[in-house]
């Protein structure tokens, strides 16, 4: 019989193989039963998709929300599939209608149906918005707008508007919990905040009525708990080596373990798996990857650059000094803020090892930067064998 490989990648997590996150999702539930707005953040990949599908599953309703669940009304949007033509009346149209066929099932709900219809004859307006959840209130119910991916829509050529954006803020904050947001974004809280302050120049941040819960590494016990989904017992020499190269990004983690199971499966010695692993795990995640780096501003990619030369230290790679002023390039980070947020993200770690305190982590962001960040002239003073160095790394620490 062929065994297939456990280890699933790709495609949002189904809510009953999702690893880890519990203590996120109590957060998130607990905001939800208040009446409270909130904004997952996270790198790409981190599972934020994974985590919003579980919310929402119908057979989680009732161990999530125990009695409350027959009066939560979910709205799933996905942000990444919104045309550009996409208007304001066409975002509350989809966003409605979970409320509009609840609406439709409920004998007594007849003075709601009028209201929604008033509603979408006046174009979804923020006034005839807001008697709209009123109503809602008066019911008992509570509607959850769901929006996956919400950074795309500052970028949006239509909803990109102080209108939509504002409304948006006005009807949830008003609305005693009667209208709750739950949106997720790549972008940390911080800098949604100044990516937005052209919306409000002298008033609070846009989204400070929002809380934040962020998708950072998977702790040492989910991590295990993820490897270990297996039949086929991982050594710990190679499980060790799965942490290092994937660190606790749950994507990267899933990835690293399928291509470890196939060099299981195909029966490769220990040395030479690692090897292979190393090299198609890249090649799986180097879109990942790139993507990731896209995602940052100027700034934490010259911060990342900084840190990435003092890592390769450890390596004992050093450039010359007319390459690389290494004491400067360090003294030279302007912002420990971004370190610190990408801490909380799970890509980078504390290291009084490292010069500047900083490790790159999960290692193979290090890789990442080696073959396609770094400059050729930089570049050429690397030993070929740059892959098997960082294996060899990995297995010391």
């Amino acid at each position: 019989m062929l065994h297939h490989n456990p280890f699933i990648h790709g495609n949002p997590v189904v809510p009953d193989q999702l690893i880890g996150r519990k203590k996120e999702l109590r957060q998130i539930v607990g905001r939800i039963l208040t009446g409270q707005s909130s904004i997952i953040t996270g790198s790409p990949r981190s599972g934020k998709t994974s985590v919003l599908e579980y919310l929402i599953a119908q057979d989680k309703q009732a161990e999530l929300y125990g009695d409350r669940a027959e009066q939560l009304i979910f709205s799933s949007l996905d942000a990444y599939t919104m045309p550009a033509e996409f208007d304001q009346p066409q975002f509350w149209e989809e966003a409605l209608a979970p409320l509009k066929e609840h609406i439709s099932t409920d004998n007594s709900a007849s003075s709601l149906s009028e209201t929604y219809q008033f509603c979408q004859d006046n174009k979804f307006g923020s006034f005839v918005l807001e008697k709209l959840i009123a109503q809602i209130r008066k019911k008992h119910w509570q509607l959850v707008i769901i929006i996956d991916g919400f950074d795309i829509l500052l970028h949006h050529p239509i909803l990109n508007r102080v209108e939509f954006f504002g409304g948006l803020r006005k009807l949830a904050s008003r609305s005693q919990g009667a209208l709750t947001l739950l949106i997720t974004s790549n972008a940390s809280l911080t800098k949604l905040h100044q990516e937005t302050q052209h919306y409000n120049l002298t008033g609070s941040p846009y989204f400070n009525f929002m809380g934040e819960i962020i998708l950072g590494a998977l702790d040492d016990l989910e991590r295990d708990t993820l490897l270990h989904q297996s039949d086929i017992n991982f050594t710990e020499n190679d499980i060790s080596f799965i942490k290092g190269i994937a660190g606790g990004h749950p994507y990267l983690l899933q990835v690293a373990a399928s291509v470890l199971w196939e060099t299981y499966e195909n029966k490769l010695e220990e040395g030479v798996r690692q090897k292979y692993v190393l090299q198609e795990f890249y090649l799986k995640v180097k879109d990942m990857l790139k993507g990731t780096w896209q995602s940052w501003d100027e700034e934490t990619n010259k911060d990342v650059t900084s840190l990435a030369l003092a890592h390769l230290e450890n390596f004992k790679i050093v450039f010359p000094k007319k390459y690389v002023d290494l004491k400067s390039i360090i003294n030279s980070i302007e912002s420990k803020t971004n370190l610190d947020e990408l801490e909380r993200y799970g890509l980078l770690i504390k290291d009084s090892h490292i010069r500047g305190g900083w490790g790159i982590y999960p290692t193979i962001f290090l890789l990442y930067f080696i073959l396609e960040k770094l400059k050729p002239e930089y570049r050429r003073q690397l030993p070929d064998n740059i892959r098997e160095n960082l294996r060899q790394h990995l297995l010391k620490k």
